[in-house]
């Protein structure tokens, strides 16, 4: 199903639009905060890799990505399957070519507790603690942790900014596996127009509507 093979990537994609779309969750955090203020939209490439708790590589997937504020983005597939999951500002589009299926899901339906979640509402720097730390070669992260663990569905999320570029996420979640996503070829504050975003619908897929 759709949403199975999916899931690591809406889970991803939910946080990445917390994280860098909520400019009041990093309060505490001056550099942050000014970096994701300063964050109009971006576009790039990445890998995707996820990893069980026993450290085995379970998946790798490859593609590129847009995001525009406030709730536009683009997480398209490219290796080793196609799907794409798109957000025009009013749906959520989760499409499989191979299954030719896709689930459309109106954006205000979706709930904090949804793995799709994607409308970031006011009181979301109630649901982070975040914290700055150095790794091992001095560079420089923010780990966030879930003030409510019990409706969380990650542990915790690290990510990495280089120069102000995003570099690198990690997310472990409740089941102590981890999402790794290293982020190439980044363009920050680019103009995006909001049709980039439309999802056309291909002839003869399944249309489920949630």
């Amino acid at each position: 199903m759709v949403i199975g093979k999916l899931l690591p990537q809406i889970m991803a994609i939910r946080l990445l639009v917390i994280l860098l779309f909520s400019l009041n969750s990093f309060a505490s955090d001056v550099n942050l905060e000014k970096i994701l203020k300063n964050t109009k939209s971006f576009r790039g490439q990445f890998v995707q890799k996820v990893f069980d708790q026993d450290g085995n590589a379970i998946q790798e997937v490859k593609g590129h990505m847009l995001f525009k504020k406030p709730n536009f983005f683009k997480w398209v597939y490219s290796e080793p399957f196609k799907n794409k999951i798109i957000s025009d500002g009013e749906f959520l589009y989760l499409y499989d070519p191979d299954l030719k299926q896709v689930i459309i899901t109106k954006l205000s339906r979706l709930g904090n507790s949804s793995p799709a979640m994607l409308l970031v509402s006011e009181n979301v720097k109630n649901l982070f603690d975040t914290e700055k730390f150095y790794d091992e070669k001095n560079l420089v992260w923010f780990k966030s942790l879930p003030k409510n663990p019990n409706t969380s569905s990650f542990k915790e999320v690290l990510i990495r900014y280089d120069e102000n570029k995003l570099k690198r996420m990690k997310i472990l979640d409740n089941f102590d596996h981890i999402t790794d996503i290293s982020f190439l070829n980044i363009i920050q504050n680019e103009s995006i127009n909001d049709a980039v975003f439309l999802f056309n619908l291909p002839e003869g897929v399944d249309v489920i509507k949630n």
